[in-house]
């Protein structure tokens, strides 16, 4: 009967344990929604660039000549390093997977 009561109390405290959380302002979820909106938005005057793939060439878009693009593989080892001039990247020396792109501030991640 005493491990009955012990195992009872146990319970009931974890389940207001729980209780307390949910009704925290930790997490409130306006609280929760309202920094996240705010910490995501850009400024009119930022320029997000847009990196496409077609076939076997990078397309960008949005982005002043002369920012240099790195190009990582999955695993984190830097796999090209060009200097962007207006024309598309040729990614032809690439094989077949997933890839990050950086350039300056702004990352993506690519499928060839």
């Amino acid at each position: 009967m005493r491990k009955f009561t012990l195992i009872l109390t146990f319970i009931l405290c974890g389940i207001a344990g729980i209780q307390s959380q949910k009704n925290s302002t930790l997490f409130d979820k306006n609280t929760t929604e309202t920094s996240n909106t705010q910490s995501t938005k850009t400024s009119e005057s930022d320029v997000v660039p847009k990196f496409t793939v077609t076939g076997k060439t990078l397309n960008v878009s949005n982005m002043d000549n002369g920012v240099q693009i790195d190009i990582y593989s999955a695993l984190g080892a830097k796999v090209l390093t060009t200097v962007y001039n207006g024309t598309s990247i040729s990614l032809v020396n690439l094989n077949k997977g997933i890839y990050i792109v950086r350039a300056g501030k702004f990352t993506q991640k690519i499928m060839l």
